[in-house]
C-alpha cells in the first residue's frame, strides 16, 4: 500500500507541473516518490506496476479533454501515453539494482528521454504533448537550457535531479549535491542569456494574430482590415482559417486578395482544399503566403498530420521558409510546432520568423488551450526565433527567443492581437548539434530493452536445461 501511494502521489505530482496549473519547481521532486519506491521494489515488473499507476493517472488527469476529441477511445491513448513511463522505469530499476549513484543517475534520465523522444516524435502515433521538459517552460532562466539540449535533453535532466533525489533518501547525497549546485549554475547562466540584447534581433515589425472560429471569409477580412490590423507588416490567420473546393485555388486566392486590398501586410493565411472524397487525395491543409498587393509568393503544407483526425492528408515531404518582402519566414501550422523537427528546420534553412496558423476549437476548453500554447515557448528558445501563433478561438501568442510571451489572446475571444516582433537569423546549439542527444538516447534505451531482454531468454534458456537434466 505505501508503494501504491508513492505511485500515486508522483502522478498528482506530474500533474501540477504542467499547465493549466504550472507549478513548474514540482517537476524537480515529482518522480522522487516513484522512483523511491521502485528501489524497494522486488524486480524490475513490481517497478512498471508502479509506473503505469503513476503514468495513468497523470496523463489520464492531464489528457482528460481527449474524450471531447475520441469519445471513449481517450481510454486507450491514457494507456498508450503511460505505457511509453513504464517501459524506462523497469529499465532504469534493472540497470539502478546495485549500480555506482551516479551511473543510475543519468541512466534514470537518458532512458526516460529515450522512451519519451520514440513516443512523442517518431513511432506512428507520434506525440510530444506532455514531455517533461514543457514543464520548464514558466522558468524562463532553465528554459533556456533548451537552446542547447532541446525539450528533451530538459526532460533528461529534470529526470535524473529526481533520480538523485531519490537516491539521497537511501543514503547516497552526492549526485542530489551536484544535481542542485547545477541548477543553480544553470538559472545563472539563462538569466545572463536572457539579458542578451542580440538574442532579440534588431528589425521589428508589427504582426496582426487573427483569432476567431468563425470559419467566415467576410468576417476574416474584417478583422484583418480593422484599425489595429490596418498598419501591420504581418498578416496571421489561424489553422482552416477557410476552405475551398478543389479546382478552385487561383479563383480563390483572387478573390482573398481582392479582400485584403487596404492591407499592407505579408499575409500567411490558414485554409484547406476539400475534395468531395477525401479518400481519392487531393485534401490539403496549406498556409498560403501572399505579398501586400495580393500576390501568392508560396504555399506551405503540414509536415505532422494528427493521428486519425486528419488521416487522409499528406505529410509534407519538404517544409521551407518562403521568400517574401520581410526575407524568408518560416511557417508552421498548429501541430507541427508541437515537435521539435519543424521549427529546427526552418532555422536551419534561414527562416527569421516563425509564423503559426493554429486551430483549437473553443469546445476543447481553456485546459486543453493552455497546454497547449504553454509548448510554443520552447521551440522559439530551440530554434532561436520569434513566433507569431494564430491561435482559432485562443492562446495567440507573441514570443521572443528567449521564450517569453510579448503578447497573448485569452480564450475564447474573437479579435485582432497587434504587437510587435522582430525578425533575426535563427539557429542555436542546439539546432546545430544538440538535437542528436535525443536520438542517441533513444538507442540507449533501446540497448538496454535488447539487453533486457536477451537477459530473460537467457534465464529461461538455463532453466530449462536444468528441467531437462
Amino acid at each position: 500500500m505505501k508503494n501504491l501511494l508513492s505511485a500515486v502521489s508522483s502522478g498528482v505530482l506530474l500533474l501540477f507541473s504542467f499547465e493549466p496549473f504550472g507549478l513548474w519547481p514540482m517537476a524537480w521532486i515529482a518522480l522522487v516518490p516513484l522512483f523511491h519506491a521502485m528501489l524497494g521494489c522486488e524486480d524490475a515488473r513490481s517497478a512498471a506496476d508502479l509506473a503505469g499507476v503513476t503514468g495513468l493517472l497523470f496523463y489520464g488527469l492531464s489528457l482528460h479533454w481527449l474524450i471531447k476529441v475520441f469519445g471513449p477511445m481517450a481510454a486507450a491513448f491514457w494507456c498508450v501515453f503511460a505505457l511509453w513511463l513504464v517501459l524506462p522505469a523497469a529499465l532504469w530499476r534493472r540497470a539502478a539494482m546495485g549500480a555506482p549513484a551516479w551511473r543510475a543517475v543519468v541512466a534514470a534520465g537518458a532512458l526516460w528521454a529515450g522512451a519519451e523522444y520514440f513516443r512523442a516524435e517518431v513511432w506512428p502515433l507520434a506525440c510530444p504533448w506532455l514531455a517533461l521538459g514543457f514543464s520548464q517552460v514558466p522558468c524562463k532562466p532553465l528554459l533556456q537550457l533548451s537552446s542547447l539540449i532541446g525539450v528533451y535533453g530538459l526532460s533528461a535532466l529534470v529526470v535524473s535531479a529526481n533520480a538523485a533525489f531519490a537516491l539521497a533518501l537511501r543514503g547516497k547525497r552526492g549526485p542530489a549535491l551536484a544535481a542542485v549546485l547545477g541548477l543553480a549554475g544553470a538559472a545563472a547562466w539563462g538569466v545572463c542569456r536572457m539579458a542578451d540584447p542580440t538574442l532579440l534581433g534588431t528589425e521589428e515589425l508589427k504582426v496582426a494574430l487573427i483569432q476567431d472560429e468563425s470559419y467566415d471569409l467576410d468576417r476574416m477580412a474584417g478583422l484583418s482590415t480593422a484599425a489595429e490590423a490596418l498598419d501591420a507588416d504581418l498578416l496571421v490567420w489561424p489553422e482552416y482559417g477557410f476552405s475551398v473546393q478543389a479546382g478552385q485555388e487561383s479563383s480563390y486566392a483572387a478573390l482573398i486578395s481582392r479582400r485584403l486590398r487596404a492591407s499592407r501586410a505579408v499575409a500567411i493565411l490558414g485554409g484547406a482544399t476539400l475534395p468531395e472524397e477525401p479518400r481519392d487525395g487531393g485534401m490539403r491543409n496549406f498556409a498560403w503566403v501572399m505579398a501586400p498587393g495580393g500576390r501568392l509568393l508560396g504555399s506551405y503544407d503540414k509536415l505532422h498530420p494528427i493521428p486519425f483526425i486528419e488521416k487522409y492528408l499528406r505529410p509534407n515531404p519538404r517544409p521551407e521558409p518562403v521568400d517574401t518582402p520581410l526575407g524568408l519566414l518560416g511557417t508552421l501550422i498548429c501541430y507541427d510546432l508541437d515537435f521539435e523537427d519543424g521549427a529546427r528546420r526552418m532555422a536551419g534553412l534561414g527562416a527569421r520568423l516563425l509564423a503559426v496558423p493554429n486551430l483549437d476549437p473553443m469546445e476543447w476548453k481553456d485546459w486543453q488551450h493552455r497546454q497547449h500554447s504553454g509548448m510554443a515557448p520552447m521551440r522559439a528558445v530551440e530554434s532561436g526565433l520569434w513566433v507569431a501563433r494564430a491561435a482559432s478561438s485562443g492562446i495567440s501568442q507573441v514570443i521572443d527567443p528567449a521564450g517569453r510571451v510579448k503578447a497573448a489572446l485569452p480564450s475564447g475571444r474573437s479579435g485582432v492581437l497587434a504587437a510587435k516582433a522582430r525578425l533575426k537569423e535563427g539557429g542555436t546549439p542546439y539546432t546545430r548539434l544538440g538535437w542528436l542527444l535525443a536520438p542517441l538516447c533513444m538507442m540507449f534505451c533501446a540497448v538496454s530493452l535488447a539487453a533486457w531482454m536477451l537477459e530473460q531468454v537467457e534465464e529461461r534458456y538455463a532453466a530449462f536445461l536444468t528441467i531437462l537434466s
